[in-house]
């Protein structure tokens, strides 16, 4: 009665608020487009709804590779998804407003106006504004699935990439320390941006004002899991950045990747800041996602329980 008495104060019909509140995503693999207010472009979302959903089931976005590919990223998680009741968000980070690899792995941070600075081999001179940003498209889109596409309770979601995708997840921890990440899974990772202030962007902080010691405490007091292959240690034909200063973090992912990870807790120890990250190395994984997805499905679901 209270929330007839309610509708009938604001006027509103109903009907309207009852359809409203009975929203839901059909069960199983299904895609919504996002109309996003801030870049002015439409964003494809793959999903998959598990048979068992409820207002409680973990929200999961799964970040595509260099290709692009949600659907394919979406599909590899479907069954692992059903199997351990996760809802799965694959967004697609198009081109247009995301160009080349400063527009997706980089986040579109900055604003790149040459090739090389869209390729993310030379650091932009001006930041884009905030809403630009890559990574703030997945908080949007989290408030928006609440809203507007299916009845959840979680005031928190999981992000987890692989390659290309595990590169925008550690830059996502690196400047968005208020998301609503509870957990940010990194999986082979082909290079990284160091926490390390002598090392211009984009293979370190250097020239990034907005990542001070002060950004860096909340970086390293995030929850992060490093994932890594243990039998991902391929240098040739395999997509992994050879520059000299990507190979002074290691001769192949694994490397990188242990690099990283000890780097990032010597600067936590520095700064007197906690540390709540976590490396792991899957024996036997090589650079394949679909080798990944099991353990990362499994790992969420125990973590949310």
């Amino acid at each position: 009665m209270r929330v007839l008495f309610a509708l009938i104060l604001l006027g509103l019909p109903w009907s309207l608020a009852h359809a409203a509140s009975d929203r839901s995503l059909a069960e199983g693999a299904g895609q919504y487009t996002f109309q996003d207010p801030d870049t002015q472009s439409d964003v494809i979302v793959y999903y998959y709804k598990p048979s068992g959903y409820t207002p409680n089931t973990p929200v999961v976005f799964v970040l595509h590779g260099l290709r692009r590919n949600a659907k394919e990223y979406r599909d590899s998680w479907m069954k692992y998804a059903e199997r351990n009741g996760l809802m799965v968000l694959s967004p697609r980070f198009s081109r247009d407003p995301y160009p080349g690899a400063n527009g997706y792995n980089l986040g579109n941070v900055f604003n790149a106006k040459t090739h090389r600075e869209r390729i993310g081999r030379a650091k932009p001179d001006e930041l884009n504004p905030q809403p630009m940003w890559a990574f703030t498209l997945i908080e949007r889109l989290f408030t928006d699935f609440d809203a507007n596409r299916d009845s959840n309770n979680n005031p928190t979601y999981f992000l987890y990439g692989h390659g290309a995708g595990a590169q925008f997840a550690h830059r996502f921890a690196m400047f968005m320390p208020d998301s609503r990440a509870q957990e940010i899974i990194v999986g082979a990772a082909g290079w990284y941006t160091m926490p390390d202030k002598h090392v211009e962007w984009p293979y370190g902080t250097g020239g990034v004002p907005i990542v001070d010691d002060a950004a860096l405490k909340s970086f390293f007091a995030q929850p992060v899991l490093l994932v890594a292959g243990g039998a991902d240690t391929a240098t040739i034909q395999t997509v992994m950045r050879k520059t000299p200063e990507a190979m002074a973090q290691g001769g192949n992912r694994v490397e990188r990747t242990r690099n990283y990870f000890d780097f990032a807790r010597e600067r936590a120890r520095a700064l007197g800041a906690p540390f709540d990250w976590e490396l792991w190395v899957l024996p036997g994984v090589t650079h394949s996602p679909s080798l990944m997805v099991p353990f990362a499905a499994s790992y969420i679901a125990a973590l949310a329980r």
